[in-house]
């Protein structure tokens, strides 16, 4: 797969206009990018960051099949993430038995 690398001189996302009308010294999306933070001559450059890979299902885990998280909560305090899962499916969702 082709690899495309853009120089963004104008260093400045665009996310109000159409993709089609913005200058070339603009972007209108990014992602796994972090904003350099160095006091250095480099200061603001966009660095490239690791993406996510799955590791392993949940279901492969648990041995569960059909799981769905169904929400999540992040604890920044102690940089714990808690997922939450079921296995109910209910075609009728006035039914609460």
């Amino acid at each position: 797969m082709a690899e495309t690398k853009n120089i963004f001189l104008g260093s400045k996302m665009n996310k109000d206009l159409d993709s089609r009308i913005i200058s070339k010294k603009e972007y209108r999306n990014a992602v796994n990018i972090q904003v350099s933070r160095s006091e250095g001559s480099d200061v603001g450059a966009v660095e490239n960051v690791l993406g996510n890979r799955l590791v392993s299902s949940f279901s492969s885990l648990t041995g569960v099949s059909d799981i769905y998280c169904i929400g999540y909560f992040s604890d920044e305090a102690s940089e714990k993430v808690y997922l939450f899962f079921t296995d109910y499916l209910d075609g009728n969702p006035l039914n609460y038995n």
